[in-house]
């Protein structure tokens, strides 16, 4: 069986914005088997069960920030997911950094790569140390570049707490 990625949810914010903890939030919902109990380590499992059939691969830390290229981080993700029926749920920085493309660039892969059914970018703004998205995207409209690209859906969220939005971000991978 080959790999066939249902979603993406990609959570973008700059380096030290609440990324990870927003993504681990996600585990409020006892669907991922930490029976409502958020994770406080940044190691834990990167794949977990949502039904008997489909996996989510998680990924708290954006390839920005371990100096991936786009290669590595494609090549990461297909051999983390293997085959199957498959969700993802991971961070991006908005901008270009080490080697790395923007959001929008590193998106526009991952979806040329995997083909998902749907995709959603979601940004932190403001992000956990109340900094606006506007203050953080370059002057360019990521937004709007996002939207232009087929499947994806974009939203902002309020991240100056923790626990207010994981069952919000969980919600994308309820197939109930």
């Amino acid at each position: 069986m080959k790999l066939w990625l249902e979603r993406a949810l990609f959570v973008i914010a700059p380096q030290d914005s609440g990324k990870s903890s927003q993504l681990r939030d996600m585990f409020l919902d006892r669907k991922l088997g930490a029976n409502g109990v958020i994770p406080e380590s940044r190691n834990i499992p990167d794949t977990y069960y949502i039904t008997n059939e489909r996996r989510l691969y998680v990924r708290l830390t954006s390839p920005h920030e371990y100096d991936e290229s786009p290669a590595e981080f494609i090549n990461k993700a297909r051999e983390k997911m293997g085959s199957g029926r498959w969700c993802f749920a991971g961070a991006l920085q908005p901008g270009a950094f080490k080697k790395m493309p923007n959001a929008v660039e590193s998106i526009r892969l991952f979806i040329a790569e995997f083909k998902p059914e749907r995709v959603r970018a979601v940004f932190l703004s403001p992000n956990r140390h109340g900094k606006l998205f506007s203050e953080f995207s370059d002057d360019r409209d990521l937004l709007r570049d996002l939207l232009d690209i087929p499947s994806v859906e974009v939203a902002c969220i309020d991240a100056r707490r923790r626990r207010s939005n994981g069952l919000l971000l969980a919600d994308f991978f309820d197939f109930s």
